[in-house]
């Protein structure tokens, strides 16, 4: 039974054949500098799969809403989807995922997925999530694995280091949950 005030992490997320499909679009969407964390002075890269110029891509937002569902066995529905991609010098900033737009009677989750093929530790660009206990939640951004949480709870998404010559690349999917 789900329970919105755990964070929840999930290893091998997507199976070959969805990994497949979720590289192929992933290639047709254009990488675009401006993303932030609710602060604008620290940008960096993002590629819009839900608000951007060439529609929303369906296929990525139905697989990956379907898995979540069955995983934590609640009913969502998407608000926002997007990749960030977040280089060496690029950090993030604490922040949480709840707007002034967000109704205040409903709850919201966020899935942090980690695209990257590979990782090391000495990369570091790991994910923090701060829980209602003021618990750290300190999450290893490991390859096809997810990481779903409360939208409200504040989190950042670390740079990576100096050791890693790519980008960090996650997607976030933030969604509402159906009563």
């Amino acid at each position: 039974m789900f329970d919105i005030n755990l964070v929840y992490k999930l290893e091998n997320f997507l199976d070959e054949k969805e990994l497949k499909g979720f590289d192929h679009f992933c290639e047709h969407y254009v990488w675009e500098m401006g993303a932030c964390s609710h602060t604008e002075d620290r940008l960096f890269w993002k590629k819009d799969f839900w608000e951007s110029k060439w529609g929303k891509c369906e296929p990525i937002e139905l697989t990956f809403r379907v898995k979540i569902e069955s995983a934590l066995d609640i009913k969502v529905e998407t608000e926002r989807l997007y990749l960030n991609g977040q280089a060496h010098g690029q950090c993030g900033s604490l922040h949480s995922d709840l707007f002034e737009d967000s109704d205040p009677n409903s709850k919201y989750i966020t899935a942090i997925y980690y695209v990257n093929k590979q990782w090391s530790p000495e990369y570091g660009g790991f994910t923090v999530i701060i829980d209602k206990h003021q618990q750290m939640h300190i999450i290893y951004p490991k390859p096809n694995s997810i990481v779903i949480f409360d939208s409200g709870l504040p989190h950042v998404g670390l740079e990576p280091t100096v050791h890693c010559k790519d980008q960090r690349v996650t997607l976030a999917h933030k969604m509402k949950i159906k009563e």
